[in-house]
């Protein structure tokens, strides 16, 4: 700044510049410059013609304008700090888009998760009215979330004392839970728990491994129970506790064939809840007096 500041003041034809300002000043200014910032061999030579210059009574306008032209390519080169910050802005502004959009995908899969169960639950639901007084005159519903739908009949007919249905609808309104709940077997389900009026002689699971609902029952199966696969019932295996259970179970899973219904859990045991029926859920476009009645049947055949 003091170099540009004596360009422009008028000097003597014949002046003799000062010793000390152009002599040694240079020499400090160049060795500072390079030091601390290029650190290239090549601007050693560079800064040596302007000690050449100073001392051969060079044109000083002439050494002003290469002052000026280095500084210029020097500020162009921190110039290139702020296309980082750039870049960086643009990579914060794409991540912040991308959480956006997230976002807004799982809101909307969560709605449309939802709205999907409950107008599933409520037409099975609309679809049990014509069959539940099978089982008892009245019901009481509530929804457990959006996966769940409980329905209660406190006073059930016989063989029942009470009776429990769970219309259980797999995770529709989370994603990662959906696909892992359908890794591991989870669908639709229907359970029908009830209370007898008499507790059962033989006690019994028939369980289809290969599902939720079988492999959620078979840890508490007792492990001193045999086990028996079925010929005739595909997949499900006949866990009983005597022979006498093992033959009863073989009568209650033909009444379930014979009403087309998909066992995956059917269990008689001595404490509450004495009957359980896990099936696939029941298709609408059959009656549902005829599926409420082989229920019934079911329970009946306990004491058969």
């Amino acid at each position: 700044m003091m170099l540009v500041v004596a360009s422009q003041l008028p000097l003597p034809q014949n002046a003799t510049l000062p010793r000390l300002d152009l002599r040694y000043y240079p020499r400090q200014q160049a060795q500072r410059v390079i030091g601390r910032q290029d650190r290239h061999a090549e601007h050693f030579a560079e800064y040596a013609q302007y000690e050449q210059r100073f001392h051969g009574g060079a044109d000083l306008e002439r050494l002003l304008r290469d002052l000026v032209a280095c500084q210029a390519v020097e500020e162009l080169a921190q110039g290139a700090l702020p296309s980082a910050g750039l870049a960086r802005a643009i990579v914060v502004t794409a991540m912040t888009e991308i959480i956006s959009v997230a976002a807004v995908a799982v809101v909307a899969w969560f709605a449309a998760g939802t709205i999907w169960n409950v107008a599933k639950g409520r037409a099975l639901m609309h679809w049990m009215q014509g069959g539940l007084p099978a089982l008892g005159a009245r019901a009481t519903v509530r929804w457990l979330g959006s996966t769940a739908v409980e329905l209660v009949i406190r006073d059930g007919k016989a063989p029942f004392a009470g009776v429990t249905l769970i219309i259980f609808l797999e995770p529709r309104d989370t994603p990662w839970m959906w696909a892992l709940s359908r890794s591991r077997g989870r669908r639709d389900t229907l359970i029908v728990r009830g209370v007898l009026r008499q507790v059962p002689a033989v006690e019994l699971e028939a369980l289809d491994p290969t599902t939720w609902s079988g492999r959620d029952a078979l840890g508490r199966v007792p492990r001193d129970w045999p086990v028996r696969q079925t010929d005739v019932f595909g997949r499900v295996l006949v866990h009983h506790a005597s022979d006498a259970a093992c033959g009863r179970a073989d009568a209650l899973l033909a009444i379930a064939q014979r009403a087309g219904l998909t066992v995956r859990r059917l269990s008689l045991r001595r404490s509450e809840p004495n009957f359980q029926l896990h099936v696939r859920l029941p298709d609408r476009r059959e009656s549902a007096r005829a599926f409420f009645e082989a229920v019934r049947a079911l329970a009946d055949g306990a004491f058969a």
